[in-house]
């Protein structure tokens, strides 16, 4: 996939359309469908593409038709475009709506956090400055300038923290294009049960991918930095992850792999009204879609902590392996997996049966 801004080029301080109302949030009942190979075809409208099995209960139905059309009408009015350079526009989807599916796989209840509007959420990422938000764009994901490279396989940790850093000034002057939302994974369950707000920005060349985190708790007075570098020139493409800070940057690993056991995580906002720029999160997360697999890189100081039992399920393990599309899963990534086959967004292109979701969760609430 090749990306063709220039920096500073296709990003302008633009007028900023806001989105006013919600997304309809109106669930459907289950009724009697039939399990087929890969897809379940349900009375909700989902599809199927082999011969069905025997009837049996229906899963919880994720979104409707209607709710990702009313997605697809909002996204046209975002602001922004997509033209050359990015991912073309056929291919980019609205960001399905979050809605929790009851799988009984969360620990805590599901929030959505009906207290927190849309005029609240402006207000909360203005404290960041409007100079570095709300661009109007045609590219989503930001050229960085190409830098020599000391070695052909692999970049050594100054390479790395250099376009590290030049992703964060690119940022704080205004020449990033970085979508806000309220991040649905760090919000959900005990890990802080209130607005997580997020700022989102990608960078790219040919040697590496960048994207840069800008994050707080509503409660936090103060924003940080946080950035995951792929370096494409290694084989496999590696993963380094770094905080930045007012006295520099420095390598990360045992907290951040938690939740990226297969590098950056596609985005989804708890709300369809709590994100900034529907279209461009929706570009931004494709981009995360389709990345190649990866390698998680722990500093010295901050090694690989213990991981729990490996999850090989064949459900999630056919893509997510030693020999699959993206890394193994572990106990210790229990709280991404809760929240994402939850709101059924995993796996992509289905829901799981009430047996298969009964299967995943005896494997989490396991103690080795």
């Amino acid at each position: 996939m090749a990306f063709a801004a220039e920096r500073g080029n296709g990003v302008s301080a633009g007028p900023f359309i806001p989105l006013e109302q919600c997304l309809p949030r109106k669930r459907v009942g289950s009724g009697v469908c039939q399990r087929r190979s890969r897809v379940v075809n349900c009375n909700n409208g989902m599809n199927a593409t082999d011969q069905p099995l025997q009837p049996r209960e229906c899963p919880a139905p994720g979104p409707t038709r209607r709710t990702i059309a009313a997605a697809s009408m909002l996204l046209a009015l975002s602001v922004g475009s997509v033209e050359a350079g990015g991912p073309p526009m056929k291919n980019i989807k609205p960001i399905a709506p979050a809605v929790s599916t009851g799988s009984g796989l969360l620990l805590e209840p599901a929030l959505s956090l009906p207290e927190f509007k849309r005029e609240d959420f402006l207000a909360a990422i203005g404290t960041l400055g409007s100079e570095k938000l709300h661009k109007s764009w045609t590219n989503a994901i930001v050229t960085l300038p190409l830098r020599p490279h000391a070695h052909a396989d692999g970049l050594s940790d100054d390479e790395v923290m250099s376009y590290i850093e030049e992703a964060k000034r690119l940022f704080d002057a205004g020449e990033a294009v970085p979508v806000s939302d309220v991040g649905l994974i760090s919000t959900q369950e005990a890990v802080v049960r209130q607005p997580m707000l997020n700022n989102i920005a990608a960078f790219s060349n040919s040697a590496v991918r960048v994207y840069l985190l800008v994050q707080k708790t509503l409660s936090s007075p103060s924003w940080g930095y946080f950035a995951i570098l792929q370096d494409l020139t290694s084989h496999p493409v590696r993963d380094h992850y770094a905080k930045l800070g007012e006295h520099g940057a420095k390598f990360m690993g045992r907290s951040c792999y938690a939740c990226h056991a297969s590098g950056p995580l596609t985005i989804h906002p708890v709300r369809p009204d709590l994100v900034s720029d529907p279209l461009l999160a929706a570009t931004i997360s494709h981009q995360i879609a389709e990345q190649p697999r990866s390698e998680f890189v722990f500093p010295a100081h901050a090694p690989k902590p213990p991981t729990g039992e490996p999850l090989t399920l064949s459900f999630c393990a056919h893509c997510h392996a030693e020999d699959g599309r993206r890394d193994r899963l572990y106990q210790a990534h229990a709280h991404p997996i809760r929240v994402l086959v939850d709101f059924g967004y995993m796996p992509p292109d289905r829901h799981l049966s009430p047996e298969e979701i009964a299967q995943l969760k005896a494997w989490l609430d396991h103690k080795p």
